[in-house]
């Protein structure tokens, strides 16, 4: 890590430990200290207090009184929220793609991501570069406002592709080269239709599983015990 005077340590902090979370290193319900993390990264506290909130924000963990911050213990419920919004941002996303794509804006850079997704790429997780597909139709969007809904689910999305690597199939890619040839076309209501259809047979094939990998609801804080009183 760079020095602390840098006033970008604590968003690589924040995406350092949210790596970590998402691919289960730090496991859900466990306690992220202060001073175990900046000792680790060689940093001091104050660019891993500024780090936390961004990670609060975003759902990834909890502040709870006496224990700190806690890594969210993501839940079926977690899960199904994550596509009731997906179902409606991401068709939002590939229409208005569709519809600049069409006026003309570039979008060499979703072909490449297309071209990439599906291939291996080392020490890149299909689920990571899945994500960077669907990003790049949120930035070929040119949605500012639908971008930054999005960016705080994104996460959470991507936490849910590792959690369903089986998903990775040629099916989906083909679903993807459909939408991205949609949007490329500049034909709105089909990369709208599309987009629909990926995320509900996404929604369909990965609940079952993530019912017997993932809790109802999250476990209640463990209450701490009073300390008992000395009896003479």
């Amino acid at each position: 890590m760079t020095p602390d005077s840098d006033e970008g340590m604590p968003t690589r902090i924040a995406h350092h430990l949210r790596e970590q979370i998402i691919t289960g290193e730090i496991a859900m319900g466990e306690r992220l200290g202060e001073r175990e993390i900046a000792a680790q990264l060689g940093v001091s506290r104050i660019p891993v207090r500024e780090a936390l909130p961004i990670l609060e924000a975003e759902g990834f963990i909890e502040s709870r009184p006496r224990r700190g911050s806690v890594v969210h213990t993501f839940t079926l419920t977690d899960a199904r929220e994550v596509f009731d919004l997906r179902r409606q941002l991401e068709p939002l996303a590939a229409g208005f793609a569709a519809d600049r794509a069409a006026a003309g804006a570039d979008t060499s850079p979703l072909v490449r991501a297309l071209e990439t997704a599906h291939v291996d790429a080392g020490d890149t997780p299909p689920s990571t570069r899945n994500s960077d597909l669907h990003d790049e139709i949120l930035i070929v969007s040119g949605h500012a406002l639908l971008r930054r809904m999005s960016s705080l689910m994104s996460g959470r999305v991507r936490w849910l592709f590792r959690l369903t690597p089986e998903r990775d199939t040629p099916g989906m890619w083909r679903e993807h080269k459909d939408l991205v040839d949609a949007i490329v076309a500049g034909r709105r209501d089909l990369a709208m239709m599309l987009a629909s259809a990926h995320v509900e047979r996404a929604a369909v094939e990965s609940l079952p599983l993530l019912a017997d990998r993932l809790p109802a609801e999250a476990p209640a804080p463990r209450r701490r015990r009073p300390a008992q009183r000395r009896q003479d």
